[in-house]
């Protein structure tokens, strides 16, 4: 469904909770009882065949693809709902793909998981509107890097863009100034959570999988020949593979699992926190632009960009402010510096059109300065599998930042051909 008639929402709603909502089993798995003994020779609440750990968007994605496949699969998340980390806190954009490094794993998962999306978006009945979106280079200078963009796009066979005048931007939208743009007609929106909710309707519907909000994995132990004991606040599960999908949490959850292998050999990769402010428009404000804006990318993000959601709500963002550690905090001052960058787009911006909403944290795995020769500094996703650290069944899932929500169920697909 690629439009709504619903009531526009405020930005803050994006870390609203479901409510879980319990359906009938179709032709269940039989399950082990409760409390029995494995053949390692512990006692486990639950034996299931995956543990996946972070009940986001990816994680829910897996949790839903394994179940298809036949396995019965239990899901922690140490929030209280599902998708409140990086799921809830992004731009809702399903990317056409332009934007990465041809061969990559972000150019591959981009490209094939918004075919996959759509599709599911349209039998499933998901809110999703492609809308699509213009780059603008806003000087002369800037048309290098623009032509650059669409060359690596057609190497990712994104083989639709469109390069545009100067006198083309005004047409498409009257508000914005460029020497020139690119037009992308199958970047899209999504609605995020609603996405998220229907992925885990799936994945409790036929009765394979359980999700376990508000209960924290806090140890993974090696329990017998390939079999391990993952222990949450509230149970012991057994199970011989587990998916580390816990996004901004998936390095502490690899510390949680020091005895299942040596994590001095084969360590993660580096981790950085790069948080990223919202801003959206003051209130009564109509909206500037019909279709998504960009500017050129920056140094480890997209820019300050326009996005219109799938009920119309209206926002800018996100920057970008390197930080130590995970903190959602808004910075009103940070404010000030949104009007510069909007206003290479769109000069006529009007002071005092903006306001803070809201702040989402990337977990990037290459350092503020881009620095490549950092062991494991990489600016794409990283998959750790048995091939890496030689521990039978565990896929670890690292820096799945942008394009994360584009990627989800192709993410999904592989990490069921990495566990069959």
């Amino acid at each position: 469904m690629r439009t709504s008639a619903a009531a526009p929402r405020d930005a803050r709603t994006c870390t609203r909770t479901f409510v879980h909502r319990a359906s009938n089993a179709r032709r269940p798995r039989a399950r082990a009882p409760s409390a029995s003994t494995t053949r390692g020779g512990f006692q486990a609440d639950e034996r299931v065949d995956v543990v996946v750990v972070g009940a986001g968007v990816i994680g829910l994605a897996c949790a839903r693809e394994l179940s298809r496949r036949g396995m019965r699969v239990f899901v922690a998340d140490r929030a209280p709902a599902v998708g409140l980390g990086t799921s809830a806190r992004n731009s809702e954009v399903l990317h056409a793909g332009m934007h990465y490094a041809p061969g990559s794993l972000k150019a591959d998962f981009c490209v094939r998981g918004r075919r996959m999306i759509v599709d599911y978006c349209e039998k499933k009945d998901v809110r999703w509107d492609n809308i699509g979106k213009i780059i603008v280079a806003s000087e002369e200078s800037q048309m290098d890097d623009l032509e650059a963009m669409i060359e690596r796009a057609m190497r990712n066979d994104v083989d639709d863009l469109e390069l545009l005048s100067a006198e083309s931007l005004r047409e498409y939208e009257k508000n914005v100034r460029g020497f020139a743009g690119v037009w992308s007609p199958s970047t899209s929106v999504v609605d995020t959570r609603e996405l998220m909710e229907s992925f885990r309707r799936d994945c409790v519907r036929d009765g394979r999988t359980s999700i376990s909000l508000g209960d924290e994995v806090v140890e993974i132990t090696p329990a017998g020949r390939a079999m391990y004991r993952v222990k949450t606040k509230s149970k012991v599960i057994a199970a011989p593979r587990i998916v580390n999908a816990a996004g901004l949490h998936a390095h502490r959850v690899c510390e949680r699992m020091a005895e299942v292998y040596d994590q001095v050999a084969t360590p993660p990769p580096p981790l950085y926190f790069a948080r990223g402010l919202y801003c959206t428009l003051k209130k009564g404000s109509g909206a500037p632009f019909q279709r998504l804006v960009y500017p050129l990318p920056r140094h480890g993000g997209l820019g300050v960009h326009f996005t219109k959601d799938v009920f119309g709500n209206c926002k800018f963002g996100p920057d970008i402010e390197w930080i130590d550690e995970i903190d959602y905090t808004i910075k009103p001052e940070r404010v000030s510096a949104f009007y510069d960058a909007i206003r290479e787009y769109w000069p006529e911006l009007p002071d005092g059109f903006i306001r803070t909403a809201y702040t989402g944290i990337r977990p990037k795995l290459i350092n503020e300065t881009g620095d490549e020769d950092e062991p494991g500094a990489t600016t794409d996703f990283v998959i750790q599998t048995e091939v890496d650290h030689r521990a039978s069944g565990v896929v670890h899932l690292f820096g799945f930042e942008s394009p994360g929500l584009t990627s989800a169920m192709c993410v999904a697909e592989r990490v069921c051909e990495l566990l069959e």
